[in-house]
Order: structure tokens, then sequence, then C-alpha cells
């Protein structure tokens, strides 16, 4: 009876394990039935995916092909007609000079078995045909070049473009000249130390006979056959520049914002080099080619026999502007080679105009405006000792400020004289300001005159004495000044005396090598430095 109720027990837990077992295994299948199904969908979504993407790439590039179509369609007449150009083009080298005119040929050639009328086109007007059968002729004597020479080649059209006949298959050679009058010239302004850079970069290499101012100049000739838009040849001139030989330099200093009008006298033609030892008619005509088209410059010639002079007029700009030009000088009405190169420098400078005393010191204020950055500036005089500034160092002058530059001027000589007063950076060598003080003086009165005899030769030389007298009710301070100090020295250079008092003044006079007679001037100056009496002392020799 318990085995039979154990055996119960038994059989109903097994019937349980086997549910539980049967419904594990349903939920497990049921699992992996989901997940399979996932799978296959994100398989699915992901192969989807990519064939989408694929067709959008593919419509993609169809676009760009259809793009790159296009633009090749675009371009084609444009590189057809570029590989058909270069062809066509001849390249020619120039190595130009300031003033000297380049010559070549070009050989020309109608293509065509008919004849054509061959119109020559040029980009810039410093290279033109050669038109006329003289100069053409002198240029070919020059360079000897044998080749052919036409008379009345050429004809001009409406807007004066040249134009050459050809006959079927003929070659003609087309004659060119290239004049160069520009150079870098210009206005020099000076820079604020800021306004400076330093580069520590490459510089690409320049060749040694290229000037580095100047770059490559790129001119295109276009030869067109007559009721044709295409040209039948191309050529392209590039001028490379060098730099040219200076023979003379002159500096010339004007007030600011005013012309400069001068005229300088030309040498004999035959003291120039290479000029021939004789023409045929005697002196030939100077001419002369400026490089700045704004100035004015002209040869005139006055008579037969007559020398030649050189007439300039220049526009001055603001100080301290420095304008810098050329003038080149030919004896051939061809211009082809200069005889001479002239520079020519225009400084412009402030106008101060002063009226004085001679013996006097004359003082005055000059305006410093200062620049965008602090500079340490000095002024320096052409007359140090007519002219004396305060500060008279080196001294600070400050950004965009405004300070006064003390001068005193005294001079030694009567009549009109320029001194020149220039504001340096003494840091970056720059010219900051620049002075021109036009100097009118007039001679003192003269209120006491002597004569005096001395013996020329070497020696101690001689000591003499003069009185003055103080005629004011007061005692005052008096300062000796002469115009010929090395002739004469003071015992004392001031000296002070009472009122009514007779001061003895003590001169000694520096012995002379040669007999003859000089003027020396001797000033009596108050404490103010103005000009109380002034003694004249005729020294003779002998």
């Amino acid at each position: 009876m318990l085995f039979s109720r154990l055996r119960e027990v038994s059989t109903a837990f097994q019937h349980t394990h086997r549910e539980a077992s049967i419904t594990r295994r349903r939920k497990l299948e049921r699992m992996l039935s989901v997940r399979r199904r996932e799978s296959q969908e994100g398989d699915c979504r992901k192969k989807a995916s990519f064939i989408r993407g694929r067709h959008e790439d593919r419509i993609q590039h169809s676009r760009d092909l259809q793009i790159i179509e296009a633009y090749r369609e675009r371009i084609k007449a444009e590189s057809i007609g570029s590989m058909l150009s270069q062809a066509i083009t001849t390249h020619h080298t120039l190595y130009a000079m300031f003033g000297t005119t380049e010559f070549f040929e070009f050989a020309l050639k109608n293509p065509y078995s008919v004849q054509h009328t061959v119109t020559i086109e040029i980009d810039n007007p410093e290279l033109s045909v050669i038109v006329d059968s003289r100069e053409w002729k002198h240029f070919k004597e020059l360079t000897k070049t044998l080749t052919p020479l036409e008379e009345e080649m050429f004809n001009l059209h409406e807007n004066l473009l040249p134009q050459v006949y050809l006959r079927p298959k003929e070659t003609v050679h087309i004659p060119f000249k290239y004049r160069a009058f520009t150079v870098e010239h210009g206005a020099m302004m000076q820079q604020s130390p800021t306004d400076l850079t330093f580069s520590e970069g490459k510089k690409e290499p320049t060749a040694p006979w290229k000037s580095k101012g100047m770059q490559t100049k790129h001119i295109k000739v276009s030869f067109t056959a007559h009721g044709s838009s295409k040209p039948i040849a191309i050529l392209c001139v590039n001028v490379e520049f060098q730099p040219h030989v200076v023979d003379q330099t002159f500096r010339f200093y004007h007030p600011e914002l005013t012309f400069l009008k001068k005229s300088i006298r030309l040498p004999p033609w035959h003291t120039f080099p290479g000029a021939p030892a004789g023409v045929p008619g005697g002196e030939p005509e100077m001419y002369v080619c400026c490089s700045d088209p704004n100035v004015i410059c002209e040869s005139k010639r006055m008579g037969p026999g007559e020398p030649q002079d050189i007439f300039l007029k220049v526009a001055g700009g603001p100080s301290p502007q420095i304008k810098r030009f050329f003038v080149a000088i030919y004896t051939d009405p061809w211009l082809a080679i200069p005889t001479q190169i002239w520079q020519f420098y225009l400084h412009s400078l402030q106008r101060v105009d002063v009226g004085c005393v001679m013996g006097q010191l004359t003082r005055l204020s000059l305006v410093l405006r200062g620049t965008q950055a602090i500079r340490k500036v000095k002024a320096y005089s052409s007359q140090p000792q007519e002219l004396k500034v305060d500060p008279e160092g080196i001294f600070i002058l400050p950004a965009n400020g405004v300070q006064d530059l003390h001068i005193g001027i005294r001079p030694q000589r009567p009549g009109s004289q320029f001194i020149y007063l220039n504001l340096v950076d003494v840091e970056y060598h720059q010219l900051v300001s620049s002075w021109l003080v036009c100097v009118s003086c007039r001679q003192p009165l003269i209120s006491k005159a002597f004569e005096i005899v001395l013996p020329p030769g070497g020696g101690k030389g001689s000591n003499k004495r003069i009185t003055y007298a103080n005629p004011y009710p007061t005692r005052r301070m008096y300062f000796l000044h002469t115009n010929r100090p090395d002739l004469l020295q003071f015992k004392e250079e001031s000296f002070e005396v009472g009122r009514g008092e007779t001061y003895t003044i003590g001169l000694r006079f520096a012995p002379s090598q040669s007999a003859g007679e000089e003027e020396i001037l001797i000033y009596i100056n108050d404490h103010e430095d103005k000009n109380e009496e002034t003694f004249c002392v005729k020294v003779t020799y002998q």
C-alpha cells in the first residue's frame, strides 16, 4: 500500500516536470523564432538601405558626368582655339634699358593662296611698328641687319593701325621698336616705424642682370587678315628690364607745393662719350626725353654756334617728399641710344622766411608734429655755425603730439642765403621733417671805425685794446662776437660795466700769411643778444 502511494506520487511529479519542460522548450522556440524574424527584418532593411544608397550614388555619378560633359562642350572651342593659337605664336625676348630703343624684325608669312591686307594690333604703346623708311634704315644700319628694306610698305588705317599688303605665300619682315621710358621714379615718402615690416621668409632669387624694381612685361602683337577676326600670326614679346647707367645726378631743394623752374646748360656735344669726330652740317641738335610725364622737359637751341639749354618745370609735393626722375639726352632725332642720362632729385621742404641783422641772434620756433609712433630724433643744419637748434642733441618726439623746435640764426654775411634744416629719426635713419630757411640779412649800422697796421708773416699775433662806454643809467652785461673768428679773438667773451663807466676790450689778432687788407666787424650785444653797437676794424697787413 505504501509502495502504491509512492508510485502515484512519483507518477504525478514526472507528469509535472514533463509539462514544465515542454513549456520551457516552447518558450525557447518562440524566442528563437522572434530573433530569427528580427534578424531577417534587419537584413532586409540593410539590404534596402544599401540598394537605396547605390541608387543615389549612381544618380550623383550620372549628374557629375553630365556636368563634365557640359563643361567639355563649353570649353572645347576655347581649347581648340588655344591650341591653334599656340601653333601660330612666336615668342621674342627683349632686354631693355631706360632711354635705349630696342629694334628687331619679325618675319610675317601669308599662309593663304590668295592675297591679304594684314592689320597689325599691339596692346602696349611702348612697342610700335616703324613705318618711316628713313627710321627703318637708320636702325638697320645701327644694328647691322641684312634683311631687305621696302619703301612705303605700310598703310595707316583710320584708327592709325598699320596695315601691310601680302601676296599669296609671301614673307615680309616687319620692323618693331621698343622704347622704355618707364622707371621706378615717383615720389618717396618716409614711413613710420610701425609701417616697417621685417620678413625672414625666403625670397625668389633675382638674376644679376635684372632690375629688382621692374617686373617682366608681356606684350601681344596680332596680325589679322582684312575681313577676318582670326589672326594669321601672333607675336608675344617678353621685356626684361636691365639697370641703366647714370652719368650725372642733380639735387634741388625747393619750397613745398611750388613749381621748380630750372635751366641747365648742356656741355658741347663733342665732349659726350662716343661722339663722332665730325658731323656734316655742323653741330647736331640735342633731344631730351623725361621718365616722368608730369615733368615738362625740353631743349631749345638759340642759334648757330650758340650753346643749348635744358628747361625743366617740376611740380613739388608736400614736405618731406622727394621726387626722382631721369632725363635722357640724344644727338639723333630717332632717339636710338642716349649719350647722357641724368638723374634728378627734388626735395620738397617747408619754407621759413627770416629777416635778421648780421651778428645779431634771431630766434624763432618751428612746430613739430609727431607721427603714429614715438621717435628718437635729432636736428641737423647745413650751416651749424650760423644756425643753432634747441634741443641740440637727441630728443623724443611723442606720437601724434605737437612740440616746438627752437632755432637761433646768427648770419655772418649780408644778403640772402638758404639754410637746410632736417629732422632725422636716429634709430631708423628716416627723414621726419625738412625746412628751407630763407635768410635775408642786412648789415648793421657801424658806430665806430678803427684802422690798424700789422706785420704779415708768421708770429705770435698782435694785441690791441679798444674802449666801450655804457650809455645806460643802470649796470649792463654785454657779449662780444665777430664775423672773423679766424682772425680775431677776444680776451673775454662777455663783460659787465656799470652806468657811465668805460670798459677796455682786449683784442688779439691772429697773424696773416700774406699782405693785404681785411675788414673785421665787432658786435657788442646786450643780454638778449640784440646788437647795441658795431665796430669796424680795418686791418692792413704790410
